[in-house]
């Protein structure tokens, strides 16, 4: 059988042109359509699934992991990631008590939460196309100048000024030319579990204190756990490995059980239990751990189809054998595979771990957004510093092709890979790579070359934070 046959070329109908393309509709995707839209830019947005949300909801990580907050308590990643989840729990999708240091994550009604997502983005004007896969994007000029795209009406083209890649995996910009390195990395697949009785859950946790995986997932101890719960609605227990021993409880379970997936699946690396849930919620379960060398279609198809049924065998486990779960049941699991890094660009600049993990505030000429620098240090009790580490435009821009951004801050350019792939990382980076969309459109030049400081106003503009007064002066935008 030959290895390769012929596409026949063929016209492509033209479903629409606008001023900017937002590939995937994951919160970075969101971020970035919602910010374009604000900045003036007719938009779209074409996402794969039926939801909004991404990782967030169609993969249940009912979490965004709490790195909007430095030490202080002050709140230093804000624009789109703050506004989402003040609106997320005015709705009810999230506790309205997260802004507080001791809270590990903010836990989301992932069902509510799409909604939430809708109706930020249509209220900016954002055109939504769901089930409309970005397949490949046109090239013209050896620039990207839209995409085609394959939903139920086949195959069409949306033709646009600039283009947005929150894909997760930089699809569009590997398929365009940048310049992109791979990674060896996991993936999981989550489900929720209704009937979970908490409290018996707490009980059994506090009848062993010794036993608490303190100081794991930016979880300091028991007190810290129970009291999210109690006094916030905040149900955030920590992605525990059997494989590290980090909760002996969860050690003794799969041994006693014979619990032991990786002899049937070479892939499989472990089983966790981190958990996460808002009062009155179901529990999604993040258990399967799986690792991945590529992308190839067959592999993760493999792995998804494994991991679907690993739920439903992690989830009897749980009802078995630990308290507060004897009544629960499989509600949902989550419809894709969640890798957590595999392919990013080679991008203008690069980020690298000093910056976010080191020991002085870490500072570039064309911040976007702002972070905590977090804490590694062992026996420490605080999770990030009080200083913040900036993340430069130039991580958005792939080398090697013109007329896109990348938004998903798992595939921006960092080193190591996925450095700030954590949901505020990826509204952050999505945010920037809209307003640099945006106004690229307006100005009739690529994205790359929009000048940093008009991105910067157009943020500031949109409630971004990108330092105090001082800082502002040295920037010029004082």
């Amino acid at each position: 059988m030959s290895r390769v046959c012929l596409e026949a070329a063929r016209f492509i109908e033209v479903l629409d042109a606008c001023d900017a393309l937002v590939a995937g509709g994951g919160v970075s995707g969101c971020a970035a359509a919602c910010a374009a839209a604000r900045a003036g830019a007719r938009t779209f947005l074409l996402e794969r699934n039926g939801c909004l949300g991404g990782v967030a909801t169609a993969s249940l990580m009912a979490n965004v992991g709490n790195l909007l907050l430095a030490a202080s308590g002050e709140i230093v990643t804000r624009g789109f990631a703050l506004e989402v989840l003040d609106r997320a729990a005015a709705a009810g999708a999230a506790s309205p008590h997260w802004k507080d240091r001791g809270v590990p994550g903010c836990t989301l009604d992932s069902e509510r939460f799409k909604v939430v997502l809708i109706d930020m983005l249509q209220e900016a004007g954002v055109t939504i196309l769901t089930h409309a896969l970005a397949a490949r994007p046109i090239l013209e000029d050896g620039a990207v100048a839209g995409v085609f795209l394959e939903g139920k009406s086949g195959r069409q083209a949306l033709r646009a000024r600039a283009v947005v890649d929150a894909t997760g995996e930089a699809d569009l910009a590997w398929q365009a030319g940048a310049q992109t390195r791979r990674s060896r990395g996991t993936a999981s697949t989550l489900f929720a579990l209704e009937g979970v009785d908490v409290e018996a859950f707490i009980a059994f946790l506090k009848s062993r204190p010794e036993e608490f995986p303190a100081m794991h997932d930016f979880v300091r101890d028991i007190e810290v756990f129970e009291r999210n719960w109690r006094e916030r609605g905040i149900f955030f227990f920590p992605h525990v490995s059997g494989a590290r021993g980090d909760w002996p409880a969860l050690n003794r379970l799969l041994a006693e059980s014979g619990f032991a997936p990786e002899k049937e699946c070479p892939e499989y690396r472990e089983t966790r239990m981190g958990m996460y849930a808002i009062k009155g919620g179901s529990v999604a379960i993040n258990s399967n751990v799986y690792v991945v060398g590529d992308l190839d279609v067959r592999l993760l198809s493999r792995l998804e189809l494994h991991a679907q049924r690993m739920c439903y065998r992690a989830a009897d486990l749980l009802r078995r054998h630990m308290p507060g779960f004897e009544r629960s049941r499989v509600a949902h699991i989550g419809v894709d595979l969640g890798v957590r890094v595999s392919r990013s660009i080679v991008g203008r600049e690069t980020l690298g771990v000093g910056a976010v993990r080191g020991g002085a505030p870490s500072r570039c000429d064309s911040a976007i957004a702002l972070s905590p620098v977090r804490v590694e240090a062992p026996g420490r009790k605080a999770f990030v510093e009080d200083f913040t580490f900036d993340i430069p435009f130039g991580v958005l821009v792939p080398q090697g092709c013109e007329g896109l951004l990348v938004a998903s801050a798992k595939s921006i350019s960092t080193q190591p890979a996925g450095l700030i792939r954590g949901m505020s990382g990826c509204m952050a980076c999505g945010q920037a790579a809209g307003v640099g969309a945006a106004l690229a459109a307006q100005k009739g030049i690529p994205p790359s070359a929009v000048p940093v400081r008009d991105i910067q106003r157009a943020l500031l503009k949109q409630g971004v934070w990108l330092g105090d007064t001082a800082r502002l002066r040295e920037l010029g935008l004082g």
